[in-house]
């Protein structure tokens, strides 16, 4: 494994990417953090550095195609095998679909997000003629493809970055990538400036300057755990109203399979005055002003950028407590997790810094510094290019496969 601590030499020495041609291939067009992760490279691909440069997804066109828009970047629906079909004949016609699209697109590099758009990358980018493939494993290993197509996949790849340990852990462990292959790159963030401020926010959500308010920001599926928080947050509402003050949960996030069942939950647990289920929200920035507490609860998943951005914010943040968020956090967050499925434990910690203005701005600030320190964006480009650059160098006329074994391979020089 090699952990980039400081950014390398990008290329030429001055990261001109000028005239290379980067497809970012992604699953669906829906916003998460990964997504949030290509999107923040893509721009500086694009605009800073001068990429010819598109993102492709897959499927109806969504927030993340919007983004691009916005942004002034190409993007287009493609053929993505995404989802990874269980039939070896349909998946064999997809990836037979996707490499055409490649080819056609000709690409110089290849930047999949996520596991099954690597996945599939991985096994046709040497087809499609493009240089550079680097695999980005951004979760901790929740999806799986069978034996032999995650060894036909990691064996053609030569560069991989987790954006965890628990991502590094996976590629090496379970996948049986080199150690020497993976590069644990930490997500960038970047707080967009927020559109309304934190008075605006509150009467916008109906709640007064008084009421606390804490938030999640992830998704809705089942690959986090909302139900615990709610349980928690029951515990922590009667409590709130035992010290005279109003507490109210607000859930940001998109919708998917989860969310029918934890609204049904919630309305048991009467907390229908009490957590607000806002969906997905374009203006994080100026939701994350408007609240006093960031917690995040998830049984195990990697460096969750949801939590990423609380603390960019200056929140303090509590949690479950499972690898990817202490790894988020920081030592210094430690003390303020809970163990997973525990309710009255969670609950417990939110009351703690609920009730305690002073132990909250300075968990806060100590967050605010982590993110300085170690996710600023910046370095996450340099050393992204910097991978970048090292695959073209070496894809001018010969490639290595997982273990170090070089290899020729004939890779023809296009023109943009």
């Amino acid at each position: 494994m090699k952990m980039l601590s400081q950014p390398e030499e990008t290329l030429a020495g001055t990261g001109d990417l000028k005239g290379v041609r980067i497809i970012v291939v992604l699953g669906h067009f829906i916003l998460g953090g990964a997504e949030r992760q290509a999107l923040l490279l893509a721009r500086h691909l694009f605009h800073d550095l001068g990429a010819d440069l598109e993102v492709w997804g897959t499927g109806e066109p969504g927030r993340v195609s919007q983004l691009c828009t916005d942004h002034g970047i190409p993007w287009r629906t493609a053929p993505v095998p995404v989802p990874w079909s269980p039939r070896v004949v349909t998946r064999i016609r997809n990836l037979a679909s996707f490499t055409r699209a490649l080819r056609r697109a000709r690409p110089d590099v290849i930047l999949p997000f996520m596991f099954y758009p690597s996945l599939a990358s991985g096994i046709v980018w040497r087809l499609a003629g493009a240089r550079v493939c680097i695999w980005n494993q951004r979760c901790e290993g929740r999806d799986r493809a069978g034996r032999i197509a995650e060894k036909l996949g990691t064996l053609l790849t030569r560069q991989f970055v987790a954006n965890s340990a628990l991502g590094r852990d996976f590629l090496v462990d379970t996948l049986g990538v080199s150690p020497s292959a993976v590069n644990v790159i930490y997500n960038g963030v970047q707080l967009q400036p927020s559109q309304l401020d934190r008075a605006q926010w509150r009467k916008h959500l109906g709640v007064d300057d008084d009421t606390f308010l804490a938030c999640m920001v992830a998704n809705l599926h089942q690959f986090k755990d909302h139900e615990t928080l709610l349980r928690a947050w029951r515990i922590v509402v009667n409590q709130m109203n035992a010290m005279k003050r109003e507490a109210v949960l607000l859930l940001a996030g998109a919708f998917f399979a989860t969310e029918k069942p934890l609204k049904s939950l919630a309305f048991d647990l009467k907390l229908d005055r009490s957590v607000q289920f806002l969906g997905g929200v374009k203006d994080i920035s100026g939701l994350l002003g408007a609240v006093d507490l960031g917690v995040h609860s998830s049984v195990n998943e990697g460096v969750p950028n949801g939590v990423l951005e609380c603390m960019a914010a200056g929140l303090a943040v509590t949690g479950t407590d499972y690898p990817g968020l202490r790894e988020a956090l920081g030592k210094e967050g430690y003390r303020f997790l809970a163990p997973a499925f525990d309710p009255r434990a969670l609950a417990s910690q939110i009351i703690l810094l609920a009730s305690n203005d002073e132990l909250r701005s300075q968990a806060g600030a100590a967050n605010r510094l982590r993110i300085d320190a170690e996710f600023p964006p910046v370095m996450m480009y340099q050393k992204m290019v910097s991978l970048i650059a090292e695959g073209l160098r070496f894809g001018k006329g010969r490639a290595i496969d997982r273990h170090g074994q070089a290899f020729n391979i004939h890779v023809s020089e296009k023109s943009s």
